[in-house]
């Protein structure tokens, strides 16, 4: 029986792994969501409150897991809450964006770490918008990119500190997907993320690499 955790999982790209992941005999799964609420009913799954930009908010989350060891770890939770054709830096938005995309991902995860089993697997959903090499790179969406690419940068450095425990950590980028942050016209569906996210937590990949499709992207 393999345990996880998968954030942010009571809409797109969270939704749709939680689905596939239940459908599985083998797997017990534990979302979140900030209203501790979840349209999925399944005996294999339950959903706590989780407010990622907040301490307290991360240990009771951690405290309802009981004395659970787990196998898998997938960040998804994430805020993007500037305009699409925005460019400037506004302080405000960035702590915000940082707050829950950086802060509090990296909090929930450090304080994960003793629960984690040998072998386990951490998957940072990030983004290309958080790569160095994106082809269509322009200066919109500043602070949500610059927070992406700070958890790509903490998947380096995780995998490395993580090596010699066997546990690997990986970031992958979803693609354009039709969420409520991606849109409607995006060309890819949460549940074919989904696919994606599962392929990677059943293969043997090397850890600290930065995945797209079931490939390694550049960073």
């Amino acid at each position: 029986m393999k345990h996880g955790v998968v954030t942010g999982s009571s809409r797109g790209i969270g939704l749709a792994t939680v689905e596939l992941l239940t459908k599985q005999p083998s797997f017990r799964v534990i979302g979140s969501s900030t209203s501790g609420n979840n349209p999925l009913d399944y005996s294999n799954f339950k959903c706590l409150k989780l407010d990622l930009s907040k301490s307290a908010s991360i240990d009771k989350f951690i405290a309802g897991l009981g004395d659970v060891k787990l196998d898998f770890l997938i960040n998804n939770a994430g805020i993007l809450i500037e305009k699409w054709d925005a460019s400037e830096i506004h302080m405000d938005q960035l702590k915000k964006t940082f707050g829950v995309n950086v802060f509090g991902t990296i909090e929930l995860t450090e304080k994960l770490l003793p629960l984690l089993n040998t072998n386990s697997h951490i998957i940072n959903i990030t983004s290309d918008w958080g790569s160095f090499s994106e082809q269509n790179f322009d200066e919109f969406q500043p602070h949500y990119k610059m927070s992406k690419a700070a958890l790509n940068m903490y998947t380096k450095l995780l995998a490395k500190r993580l090596k010699e425990k066997h546990s690997k950590v990986s970031s992958l980028d979803p693609g354009w997907t039709q969420t409520d942050m991606g849109g409607k016209i995006a060309p890819q569906l949460p549940k074919e993320v989904a696919v994606d996210i599962f392929k990677l937590l059943n293969q043997k990949v090397e850890t600290g690499k930065f995945w797209r499709q079931g490939k390694v992207r550049p960073w």
